[in-house]
């Protein structure tokens, strides 16, 4: 009995790895990106707003197909979709690679995106059939802890390859790593199957894209032109519309391609809503860094590549303790622990100003980043002790689909917020010191004007006041900047803050579960033994 249970935990976790290869690869693949995109936009000529859709062509698919592959596999099988996804992936990283064109390079992108959604929630539900649900909290620190590394690596890796070989480089190794992923899946994971077949939902998926296409690309559109743009107000419009409409007609439908009736379930609304605004909050964070930052004196690029590091790192050690601590103590009393840590951590960085040593800077991040790693583990597990198990892709697809959502709405929110204040306060206190030199109030105007230009173009009475006063532009433009970027970290923080409060608040609303009990039935043991060399059907 002893070794007969040894053996199913061995070749849970066997399988188990191999997923993590699958995934590591999809998530290394998507970090590769970012330091790529200023060589690719360069050797295509792009404009700088063309640059965006780099990223965001690939979002856009993947958000959309989540749901949709997950509910396929859960009908066809799941090892196979995934291995349909492996050789998708293997193809679009080819074509990247050699693409003549950007046209042909952003169908490239696209198929990767597509690629990802075969493989990441199929592996996330995977996780459910695999583990019992006292094992689970475990598994999805290993999960998330996985994927963390793969951020973690992702970008200084690519850069070393992009300096030694071009960009190309990262798209043939991608394409090496999915092969080697394919082999290791068809040889290790066993089939496994869900709900029986049934009739696609056409108009859903349709709906889902074009709310994904919309709501994704508000990032782009913002930074390229501007949030109070007809472009911009138009498209988020259409994306609510559409939004709206998916809602209406999945709820009608016996079969729809998003599982709408899993939102029921009190506990997976609350994960899910808390899994959005968790991603929201803290991307929010890190771009609103990543700004002050390469904008503080004496620091660069390299030192947001250094609190990236940090960050990430430290949220693979969160999600590894508390994965272990999930299947031991009480979910929800730690997820509420958890997500006061944030709130208090807001409040510290609201006192970091330009001239913090970077030190304590990466002191705090690296908390941020453990408290970070810390809750994903838990949603996952809240998530998948809801879904019923002939449903596991589509519930995963789900999930994954409202991370994807909540990364874009954060960054964008995180740069329009920090830069909406940076610009006020910049303008606000230029005036101020101004005054305190002693400048003409007639002259503010004009003072105005020389900001918005960056001191290209200053009126020539504005500087025979300087000279009269002894004072440079540049001086008042930097002390200004200083205090500016000091001001707007400090209100950014408290409205993350906010953000913080409000998921707090949704964590007290989870319903109290009662104590997992651990299933130990030689019954059950046979007969997972015999599943593991034939189909798993669930």
């Amino acid at each position: 009995m002893f070794l007969l249970e040894n053996k199913i935990q061995r070749s849970q976790w066997v399988q188990f790895i191999a997923l993590l290869f699958g995934s590591f690869i999809c998530i290394e693949a998507m970090v590769f990106q970012a330091p790529a995109i200023p060589s690719i936009s360069q050797h295509f000529e792009l404009p700088t707003y063309l640059a965006g859709l780099i990223v965001i062509s690939f979002y856009i698919i993947s958000a959309s197909f989540y749901p949709i592959m997950g509910r396929l596999a859960d009908q066809h099988g799941r090892k196979k979709i995934m291995l349909i996804g492996m050789v998708v992936f293997t193809f679009s990283e080819i074509l990247a690679a050699v693409a003549p064109n950007f046209s042909t390079f952003l169908l490239a992108r696209a198929f990767q995106g597509f690629s990802v959604a075969c493989i990441l929630p199929v592996a996330l539900a995977y996780v459910g059939i695999i583990f019992p649900p006292e094992k689970r909290g475990l598994a999805t620190g290993i999960f998330t802890a996985t994927q963390g590394i793969g951020a973690m690596t992702g970008g200084i890796i690519a850069g070393y390859l992009i300096k030694l070989y071009g960009w190309p480089i990262i798209y043939w190794v991608s394409a090496g790593l999915s092969i080697l992923g394919f082999i290791v899946i068809k040889l290790i994971i066993v089939e496994s199957k869900g709900e029986k077949k049934h009739s696609t939902d056409f108009l859903g998926g349709l709906l889902l894209l074009i709310t994904s296409a919309c709501l994704l690309s508000m990032s782009t559109l913002v930074k390229s032109f501007g949030v109070a743009s007809p472009y911009t107000l138009g498209t988020l419009a259409l994306g609510v519309v559409a939004a709206i409409t998916l809602w209406i007609v999945e709820n009608r439908i016996n079969n729809p391609i998003v599982e709408l009736s899993l939102f029921k379930k009190r506990l997976f609304a609350l994960a899910m809503i808390m899994n959005l605004i968790t991603v929201a909050g803290f991307q929010a964070f890190i771009y609103t860094m990543n700004f002050f930052i390469s904008s503080s004196p004496g620091k660069d690029v390299a030192y947001v590549g250094i609190f990236y590091t940090i960050i990430n790192g430290a949220g693979v050690i969160g999600a590894l303790i508390i994965g272990k601590l999930a299947d031991k103590y009480n979910n929800k009393k730690i997820l509420n622990f958890i997500y006061v840590l944030p709130i208090f951590l807001m409040l510290i960085f609201s006192f970091v100003d330009i001239n913090t040593p970077f030190m304590y800077i990466s002191i705090i991040s690296f908390m941020l980043g453990l408290v970070q790693g810390a809750i994903t583990p838990i949603l996952i597990k809240y998530a998948l002790s809801t879904i019923p198990s002939e449903q596991l892709g589509a519930g995963s697809g789900i999930f994954t689909t409202f991370r994807d959502f909540g990364t874009p709405l954060g960054s964008v929110t995180g740069i329009i917020v920090f830069s909406t204040f940076t610009e006020k306060f910049i303008n606000s206190n230029l005036l101020d010191i101004a005054k305190l030199e002693g400048i003409s109030s007639n002259l503010m105007g004009t003072l105005e004007k020389a900001r918005v230009s960056g001191g290209q173009q200053i009126d020539q009475s504005l500087t025979a006041e300087l000279q009269t006063l002894g004072l440079s532009f540049q001086d008042l433009l930097e002390r200004a900047t200083a205090s500016g970027l000091n001001d707007a970290l400090q209100y950014t923080t408290y409205i993350i803050a906010i953000v913080f409060i409000l998921v707090f608040i949704v964590s007290l609303l989870i319903p109290k579960q009662k104590k997992e009990q651990v299933e130990t039935k030689q019954k059950d043991i046979l007969e997972f033994d015999s599943n593991s060399k034939q189909d798993i059907s669930v």
